[in-house]
């Protein structure tokens, strides 16, 4: 179980590090943020709490042809996050689609990491914050990272963009133990409403998208796409979900393990040394140990604050959507008054 798990970890990591679209929030954050605004409960609060994650699903693919349509669908997880709602066909569905929609990077839980924080400077987001704040921090007090770094800034934020959403949710469950068997509780689940609910809303944008680039596709051919990536995200969310078990040091030294390795291969990539086991193994230690120190006072504050928001967001913004859906019922409502 051990090996298997950090295997799917590894590659899970690997895949995030070297994304071109990087993430705003983790998805044990997502996880965490939907279970708070206490939409559903049950086994509804699990698939609320999995419909949070699941628009990050295709951030991971890397191999063509899959590469030639990665951007198109996280722009549309991401900002056209309401054709979720309006795929839905069956009560159980609504959980998955509130939580899906929680994630939005217009006014969702990922605006506040991207854009405006909540608590820090409201004109760029939290984790960008935090980002610059550790990459001045390791020049300070690192001549390797900054020998290596400082003629390259945008990757350097691009690293500890990444080293900060990772050390938050090492914080994050130092307030909540079961996190972890949460993710995990939903990702073993053999239902399948998120990957039906993503079919429905986007594979024929999928299939018209497809045309338009050297790699189209039949709309029965993108369905099975979605659901392949869906199978896959929710396969590492297994292995990330039995990480998030174990003691902070435990976490926190498989982190650090998977991130010198990706870092070799990430750095290799972008056409920069990769610095000898040594020296990456203390760079990344000392960049986790300033992030961790960066974020543990004020990271529980933000994504409550961002919960807040989304309490009164999900409100204001979803319901006219779902009013909107239903001109019938509101034209017989009408009728009977």
């Amino acid at each position: 179980m051990r090996k298997g798990a950090m295997v799917l970890v590894s590659l899970c990591l690997l895949l995030a590090f070297m994304s071109g679209t990087v993430s705003g929030w983790e998805r044990g954050t997502h996880a965490f943020i939907a279970h708070h605004l206490k939409k559903a409960n049950g086994p509804y609060d699990i698939e609320e709490m999995y419909g949070a994650m699941a628009p990050d699903a295709f951030n991971y693919m890397f191999t063509l042809p899959g590469l030639l349509y990665r951007d198109f669908l996280y722009d549309q997880t991401h900002h056209y996050f309401l054709k979720i709602q309006h795929a839905v066909k069956y009560g159980y569905e609504k959980a998955s689609s509130y939580g899906f929609i929680s994630h939005n990077d217009t006014w969702g839980a990922d605006s506040t990491a991207h854009h405006a924080s909540l608590t820090l400077d409201p004109n760029e987001g939290y984790v960008i914050t935090k980002a610059k704040m550790l990459d001045d921090y390791l020049k300070s007090v690192s001549p390797d990272y900054y020998n290596l770094l400082k003629d390259y800034p945008a990757i350097a934020l691009e690293i500890c963009h990444n080293i900060i959403e990772a050390a938050g949710d090492i914080v994050l469950v130092r307030y909540d133990r079961t996190l972890g068997s949460k993710i995990i509780q939903i990702a073993a689940r053999p239902k399948t409403n998120m990957q039906n609910l993503m079919v429905r809303a986007y594979a024929q944008g999928l299939t018209d998208f497809s045309q338009t680039i050297a790699a189209p596709l039949t709309y029965e051919e993108a369905e099975q796409l979605i659901r392949n990536e869906e199978n896959n995200f929710r396969t590492s969310c297994i292995a990330y979900g039995w990480l998030l078990q174990q003691d902070e040091a435990t976490i926190l030294e498989n982190v650090i393990a998977e991130f010198k390795n990706l870092a070799a291969v990430y750095l290799t990539a972008v056409g920069l040394p990769v610095p000898d086991e040594a020296t990456l193994t203390a760079l990344l230690q000392g960049a986790f140990q300033a992030a961790i120190g960066l974020i543990e006072n004020d990271y529980l504050p933000e994504i409550m604050a961002t919960i807040n928001m989304l309490k009164k967001g999900m409100v204001k913004e979803v319901k006219p959507s779902v009013m909107a859906t239903r001109p019938t019922a509101a034209l017989i409502k009408s009728k009977i008054k």
